[in-house]
């Protein structure tokens, strides 16, 4: 699980910027069109990808997207700082870095009662402090390299955990399911079982092998999504099914496939999940997304969201103010985050969509694998 993300010299967030989910199931981001909310889903993003695909060569660039509108920032580093939990321990992972190196790591494990144990630290470029046995591994490190994932590569148990939690336990969400997904027989109907919930008028999910060929003349095979929806005939009785790839189906639509599988499948994970969203249910009508924000609220869902959101409806709700964090931007380009801020006013909507089956929605998430 989450616990907290900070960023300083990213984008623009030129000073360092602080959100806490702490126990939280879910934290709201929003704010005026780029006033930073992205940015921040985006700074954590980009950290999990700096762990899990490293460089490769002493010459890969690191990605450095400093603060660009004033003379000083592009020669101060980037910094980003995670504290998580996993496994029944809780971490704090540290860095700085520039273009071309790696300037500061840190790991230590929080002990209860406040107190930290530092496992290993960088700084300047040099590793100071190195774990018992790893004097070699920290010698093998490149200086665009992070010792973070040299360690985990020489089964270093704190930095195979996290580690694992960038890798497993990190999910983005994004408009469309991925691609590489093979769905288990038992994912499919609780699938369609979530899409009938949210006031879908698809009939049925299904998945088949599509042959692809490159121009070489080489051929694989990759698996492809598709909906199924009723035919009628002129009375109005169903005659047939019609399958339709994903691929081609509304955004709104691809939100919901990609929305329904990642909630899912985080409830049969070995660890809890935690699922950041840009602009969360953006094509979605209001209150399939307010249904899915209650549904993370509840009580079946192990894992955590963290989204960005322009629907006004879900910041109306009286919710924790720690839930709702406000991203502003000041007028020389710097952002910055205010957490627990009050309840928004919402004007009174009127729905002419059917009503969300709340309930369909809950079994759907808790339906046994066999």
């Amino acid at each position: 699980m989450l616990i907290a993300f900070t960023l300083q010299n990213f984008r623009s967030y030129k000073e360092a910027a602080t959100l806490s989910l702490a126990d939280l199931k879910w934290v709201a981001l929003s704010g005026l069109n780029g006033a930073g909310k992205s940015a921040v889903l985006a700074g954590l993003t980009l950290l999990q990808q700096m762990v899990v695909a490293p460089t490769e060569q002493i010459t890969d660039r690191l990605p450095y997207q400093p603060f660009a509108f004033d003379t000083t920032s592009d020669g101060l580093p980037t910094r980003f700082a995670v504290t998580l939990e996993r496994g029944g321990s809780r971490y704090r992972y540290a860095l700085s870095y520039d273009a071309t190196r790696i300037l500061s790591e840190e790991l230590a494990v929080l002990l209860p009662g406040g107190q930290s144990q530092r496992l290993f630290l960088r700084q300047n470029g040099g590793i100071v402090c190195v774990p018992a046995g790893q004097k070699q591994a920290a010698a093998n490190t490149r200086p665009n390299a992070l010792f973070l994932q040299t360690l985990q590569a020489a089964n270093y148990q704190p930095a195979i955990a996290v580690f694992s939690w960038f890798a497993e336990d990190l999910v983005v969400l994004g408009d469309r399911p991925r691609t590489d997904l093979v769905l288990d027989d038992w994912l499919i109907p609780q699938l369609t079982q979530f899409l009938h919930a949210v006031g879908s008028e698809v009939a049925g999910v299904t998945q088949r092998q599509m042959a692809l060929q490159f121009l070489d003349g080489s051929r694989f095979t990759r698996p492809d999504l598709a909906l199924l929806y009723e035919k009628y005939d002129e009375e109005g009785e169903v005659v047939d099914v019609a399958e339709f790839p994903l691929r081609q189906a509304s955004t709104g639509t691809q939100q919901l496939v990609a929305a329904g599988l990642a909630f899912i499948i985080a409830q049969v994970a070995k660890n809890p999940q935690t699922v950041i969203a840009d602009e969360f249910a953006s094509a979605v009508r209001p209150e399939v997304a307010t249904a899915l924000l209650a549904l993370v609220a509840a009580d079946v869902n192990h894992s955590q969201l963290l989204f960005s959101t322009g629907h006004e409806v879900l910041l109306s709700s009286q919710t924790d103010p720690q839930q709702r964090c406000l991203a502003e931007k000041n007028y020389r380009g710097e952002s910055t985050l205010r957490q627990g801020i009050p309840a928004m006013t919402a004007h009174p909507t009127i729905f002419t969509h059917q009503r969300i089956d709340g309930e369909t929605l809950r079994t759907a998430f808790t339906t046994d694998m066999a």
